[in-house]
């Protein structure tokens, strides 16, 4: 059931990171790239790296040759074979002599450790298949741009989201007017390995996007099922 949900929210959601690294999100690389509509799995094993590589089927991986497990040259050969994913060696100091095996194995580029989502999404931006597409929504009157962070209803601006409620009405733009379920809405806003909230924090968050959508949507919950963003 995990499994199939990971797949179903990666079609509707599009723009998946996986991170193959041993250490922390110090960084807070993963808030940094939601806030442009890309969403970060991390997970510290190549091991590990390969069972999230063929759930998510994401669009870019990042690996750090220092990652215990299958050798980080024989995990970047392994999914390069299953699939065509950009991937990005990560770079410091004590590893920069395994960087060249890992761009003969097939990495593209290099990103310099600790992570910047700014130096991720240019590089990102620029891969085969580009985020940029999944940047932008419309839905009625509502534009969403997840690249500058913004949102207009009626072409004009309105105060910044707090980042979950952004996440979680691109989540509904996404698939309106259809229905998404709250696992699907936990998936977006909190990853598929992180924390699980209930669903008294979901409505939370929902009450107060309500409240700053105003008249431009209405957000519904059916029972049972999950919530639903319709215009007009």
């Amino acid at each position: 059931m995990g499994a199939r949900l990971g797949r179903r929210w990666a079609e509707i959601a599009g723009a998946q990171l996986l991170v193959v690294d041993p250490g922390r999100d110090e960084a807070g690389l993963a808030d940094g790239m939601a806030g442009r509509g890309v969403h970060v799995t991390w997970v510290t094993t190549t091991v590990d790296g390969l069972i999230e590589f063929g759930r998510l089927d994401p669009h870019a991986v990042v690996v750090s040759p220092g990652a215990p497990g299958l050798p980080a040259v024989d995990f970047v050969t392994a999914i390069r074979n299953h699939g065509t994913p950009y991937v990005v060696a990560a770079l410091e100091h004590a590893n920069a002599a395994a960087i060249g095996g890992l761009m003969l194995a097939g990495a593209s580029a290099v990103v310099a450790r600790p992570y910047s989502a700014d130096h991720l999404w240019e590089l990102l931006s620029h891969s085969p298949r580009s985020l940029e597409e999944h940047a932008r929504l419309v839905v009625g009157p509502i534009e969403l741009d997840a690249a500058a962070y913004r949102v207009l209803i009626d072409g004009r601006r309105i105060a910044d989201l707090p980042l979950k409620e952004f996440e979680l009405l691109r989540a509904l733009m996404l698939r309106s007017p259809g229905v998404v379920s709250d696992d699907e809405l936990r998936e977006a806003l909190w990853g598929a390995l992180g924390r699980r909230p209930s669903g008294n924090t979901i409505a939370m968050h929902v009450t107060r996007l309500r409240h700053r959508l105003g008249d431009a949507a209405v957000v519904r919950r059916i029972r049972g099922r999950g919530y639903s963003l319709t215009v007009g």
